[in-house]
């Protein structure tokens, strides 16, 4: 039986996970950049787990074959091709809220007076102190956006 082969997504998934542990400082940028021509390349599961064999977690998470996918032995009479799963049926790695928030900062820091405007509005402008909530936000996210390479 020969190794499994990966796809597309598979390689993005790989190359995500590589990103990840770039921003955080395992991987300097030689290897890096090694590391993810080797993932963007790669044809079988085995090249995309030994890139990832000296690292921690995130490691990519690549679906299962199911078993009515796989054609079984004596099988070679179907006349349909087996069904691929759904771009949105495979795995994503999961990311800590504040990796989300931080690649998204520049558009939060430029909502959140708008959301204290709607604050204020609301509350009859009864609590003014809402905007002093903006710096506080804006340096928030400002903090979530370098600490996670946003």
């Amino acid at each position: 039986m020969g190794e499994l082969r990966i796809g597309d997504r598979e390689r993005e998934l790989a190359m995500a996970a590589l990103d990840e542990h770039r921003r955080e400082g395992r991987l300097e940028a030689s290897e890096y950049a090694e590391r993810s021509a080797i993932a963007s390349t790669a044809r079988v599961r085995s090249e995309i787990d030994a890139l990832f064999a000296d690292l921690p977690a995130p490691h990519p998470v690549f679906p299962r074959a199911r078993p009515d996918e796989e054609p079984g032995p004596g099988s070679g009479t179907s006349t349909a091709a087996p069904a691929s799963p759904a771009r949105e049926e495979l795995p994503e790695l999961v990311t800590p809220i504040g990796a989300r928030l931080g690649r998204h900062a520049g558009l939060l820091s430029a909502l959140a007076p708008v959301f204290a405007v709607v604050l204020l509005v609301v509350t009859g402008l009864r609590f003014p102190q809402v905007f002093l909530l903006v710096p506080v936000a804006i340096g928030l996210l400002a903090y979530l956006g370098h600490k996670h390479g946003g």
